[in-house]
C-alpha cells in the first residue's frame, strides 16, 4: 500500500507540472492572429478588401440627349430604426472620446434616419499602406467611442459618399457630414396617356458625364428597375432606358438636386409585336418556327424560336422572316410607338422569301 501511494503521488506531481506549463485556451481564447469571431480585435494594419477610406460604396449599369423636365419634391430620407453593428475593437481605453456623427443631404436638411453606412479608419497607415478599420455602423446617426487621435470618417448613402478627416480628444465631439446628394425615381411610357411600362421589360442605366480611361461615360448604376429610388450626388447624369432586349433605347440628361427626390418619366418610341406563322389567316400558329427580324437595310435586329415569340422593337419598318422545315416566308411590318400588335406571316407561296 505504501508503494502504491508513493507512485500515485509522483504521477500527481508530474500532472501538476504539465498543467502549469500549458496555456488555458478556455480562459485566454485562441492564439492572437488565428481565426477569430466576435470579440477578436483586428490585426494592426488589417483592412477588409474594398473598405478603404477613400473608396465609395460599390454599387446595389444615340446622339446628344435633351434635358428632360422633372418633378422634384423634398426628399425625406427613411426614418426606420437604425441597425447598428458593434465596433470591431474589443475594449475601450480608459481615456476615450465619443464621436457623434449625423448625415444630412444638405446643410439645412434633416438628419438621414436610415440607409447610411459609417466607417471609421485609423489615420495611421500600416506597412502595406492600408488603414485599420476601427468601427462600422449601418443606419442613421451613430456614436463611436474612440481613443483620442486622428481618424478618417467615411459616410455613404446609396451611390453618394464622402470621406472626412477628424481629430478627437476626450469627451464628446459632434460632427455633421453633408453629402450634397438627392434621389431620382425613373419610369417610362410609350406615348401620351399611356400607362407606365412594365418593369419586366424595362430597366435603366445611369452614367456620369465624366469619361473613363477609354473615353466612355463612367457607369454609375446599371440595371435599375423602374420605381426604385437611386441615391446620387447632386449633378447631371445621362440615363438610358432599355425597353426589351432588341433596339428600343431612349436617352436623356437629368439633373439630381441636393435634398430633392426627382421623378423622371422617359418616352420610348417603341411597341411590342407578337409573331406567328399560319397556313391561313387566323389559323393556328405553326410550332418550331425560327424567326429573324431585320431592318430595311438587311441588318439583323433580333431572332427567336417558337410559335408565339414577342419582340419589343423601336418605331419603324422591319422585314420579318419565318423559317419552318424547308420553307422560308417573310412579311414587311411597320411598328408604331405604343401600338402593340399581333402579326401573322402566311406560309403560302405569296409570302415565300426570295433570295
Amino acid at each position: 500500500m505504501a508503494r502504491w501511494n508513493a507512485t500515485r503521488n509522483r504521477w500527481i506531481s508530474v500532472a501538476l507540472v504539465l498543467m502549469a506549463a500549458t496555456p488555458s485556451f478556455a480562459q485566454n481564447g485562441p492564439p492572437p492572429g488565428g481565426p477569430g469571431g466576435p470579440g477578436i480585435a483586428p490585426m494592426p494594419g488589417f483592412m477588409p478588401s474594398g473598405s478603404g477610406p477613400l473608396q465609395l460604396l460599390p454599387p446595389p449599369v444615340g446622339g446628344p440627349a435633351e434635358p428632360l423636365p422633372e418633378a422634384a419634391t423634398p426628399y425625406a430620407p427613411s426614418t426606420a430604426p437604425a441597425v447598428e453593428a458593434k465596433p470591431l475593437a474589443t475594449t475601450a481605453p480608459r481615456d476615450t472620446a465619443t464621436l457623434a456623427l449625423t448625415a444630412r443631404l444638405t446643410p439645412d436638411g434633416p438628419p438621414i434616419g436610415a440607409g447610411v453606412v459609417w466607417r471609421i479608419f485609423n489615420e495611421t497607415q500600416g506597412p502595406d499602406g492600408s488603414r485599420e478599420l476601427v468601427a462600422e455602423r449601418h443606419g442613421g446617426s451613430a456614436d463611436f467611442v474612440l481613443k483620442p487621435g486622428g481618424y478618417f470618417v467615411y459616410c455613404g448613402f446609396g451611390y453618394a459618399g464622402t470621406t472626412e478627416h477628424v481629430v478627437v480628444g476626450t469627451g464628446l465631439k459632434a460632427d455633421s457630414v453633408i453629402l450634397n446628394a438627392g434621389g431620382v425615381r425613373l419610369s417610362a411610357v410609350t406615348g401620351k396617356d399611356k400607362p407606365p411600362l412594365d418593369e419586366d421589360d424595362l430597366s435603366f442605366d445611369i452614367f456620369s458625364q465624366e469619361l473613363d480611361s477609354h473615353g466612355e461615360p463612367k457607369a454609375v448604376a446599371l440595371d435599375v428597375s423602374p420605381g426604385d429610388i437611386v441615391r446620387l450626388p447632386a449633378k447631371t447624369y445621362n440615363v438610358v432606358a432599355n425597353y426589351g432586349d432588341a433596339n428600343a433605347r431612349t436617352t436623356a440628361d437629368i439633373d439630381v438636386k441636393a435634398g430633392k427626390l426627382s421623378d423622371i418619366t422617359l418616352t420610348e418610341k417603341a411597341a411590342k409585336i407578337t409573331l406567328k406563322l399560319v397556313s391561313t389567316e387566323g389559323g393556328e400558329a405553326i410550332a418550331n418556327t425560327r424567326w429573324s427580324v431585320l431592318t430595311q437595310a438587311g441588318d439583323l435586329v433580333t431572332s427567336g424560336v417558337g410559335a408565339f415569340p414577342s419582340f419589343v422593337l423601336a418605331e419603324g419598318d422591319y422585314t420579318v422572316i419565318a423559317n419552318h422545315e424547308d420553307g422560308q416566308f417573310q412579311r414587311i411590318v411597320s411598328v408604331v410607338s405604343g401600338e402593340d400588335a399581333d402579326v401573322e406571316v402566311l406560309a403560302t407561296d405569296s409570302q415565300k422569301a426570295t433570295n
